[in-house]
């Protein structure tokens, strides 16, 4: 659990994440960067399931602690979810979130620990004074060099209608610094795009509808101006692989570049879809086309990043050895 919490604090991302915990994801996550504690949960008799328990009782109780901490900060609460106040608050906090809507509950201390933090967590976001800076998306200019594990050449030569899944294992180092991130895109632009117009955050990347090759609108993440969008349906088992943010490496003239697009499948998968869907019903006829007969650039398929021979080792020495002490070294 502790490592658990590890994982929660890494990717967390606000309200949106705390009310839809899924404690299924984090076990994924915790298989993914931890496997041997999974492993060895499996055995010990019951251990596995013992745990299981334990933490869908910790998201639930998690859930709770965040909806009441919004609460407190007078947010709405709905976040546009029906289901939102399904959890069974009164069995964590009995009465809590009652006395905090009348208005009883106004002092942090008089809160659950557990609630206080969040609250000091929302808090935060919400007050963070806004710099220019804030009208970009999280990016690094990143050396050429390094990048031994992958076939760059390759990557360059094709389309920019096709992205490469980078690994971590196969990230360079220098990237492995700047994002959590198990797994990043690489992409190709067309010559005219430039870094500023990628960086500008402009919105996050939301479900909007794209017209395809054959004239069809379909539902498509999407990414600034100057990049192609990803059909959402089609790469679902793609944009799962993301847990805060959607690592895309453009691989521009002079220089890679990596920018972090938000991008949580925990706080917003159920959004996600649901907008995919809605746009993909709302399309279903085959003569409800695009009209003007522009087509999107749009991703076409993901292919695993080419790689390349792998780093040189480093040449070993093998003597001649000069160990003998100096008479000159004093002691």
């Amino acid at each position: 659990m502790d490592y658990v919490r590890k994982l929660i604090d890494v990717y967390e991302c606000g309200p949106h994440f705390y009310a839809n915990l899924d404690s299924t994801i984090l076990e994924r996550w915790l298989s993914e960067d931890w496997p041997e504690l999974i492993e060895g949960l499996k055995e010990e008799e019951a251990a596995l399931e013992a745990f299981r328990k334990n933490l869908g009782d910790y998201c639930s109780r998690l859930s709770v602690a965040g909806a009441i901490a919004d609460a407190f900060l007078n947010e709405t609460l709905d976040y546009e979810q029906g289901w939102y106040w399904d959890f069974d608050v009164e069995r964590f906090f009995p009465g809590l979130h009652r006395r905090v809507q009348l208005g009883r509950v106004k002092k942090l201390e008089q809160l659950p620990p557990i609630i206080a933090v969040l609250v000091d967590k929302f808090a935060r976001e919400r007050y963070a004074p806004l710099h220019d800076n804030n009208k970009y998306h999280r990016h690094s200019r990143l050396r050429s060099d390094g990048w031994d594990w992958c076939d760059l050449a390759e990557a360059k030569n094709a389309d920019n209608r096709t992205a490469f899944l980078l690994r971590e294992e196969h990230f360079p180092e220098q990237i492995g610094w700047k994002t959590h991130e198990r797994y990043a895109l690489v992409l190709n632009v067309s010559p005219e795009t430039s870094a500023s117009t990628l960086i500008h955050k402009s919105s996050s990347p939301y479900i909007g509808a794209r017209t395809n090759s054959s004239g069809k609108v379909i539902p498509c993440c999407r990414l600034p101006d100057g990049a192609p969008a990803i059909p959402v349906l089609e790469n679902l088992s793609t944009l799962r692989l993301f847990r805060r943010f959607i690592p895309v490496i453009y691989l521009l003239d002079n220089e890679p570049l990596l920018i972090e697009y938000e991008w949580s499948m925990m706080a917003n998968g159920n959004w996600y879809l649901k907008e995919a869907r809605e746009i993909e019903d709302d399309y279903a006829s085959d003569s409800q086309v695009n009209s003007n007969g522009k087509e999107d650039v749009l991703i076409t398929q993901i292919l695993q990043m080419p790689l390349g021979a792998g780093p040189k080792s480093e040449p070993r020495y093998d003597g001649p050895w000069n160990d003998a002490w100096s008479d000159s070294i004093p002691f």
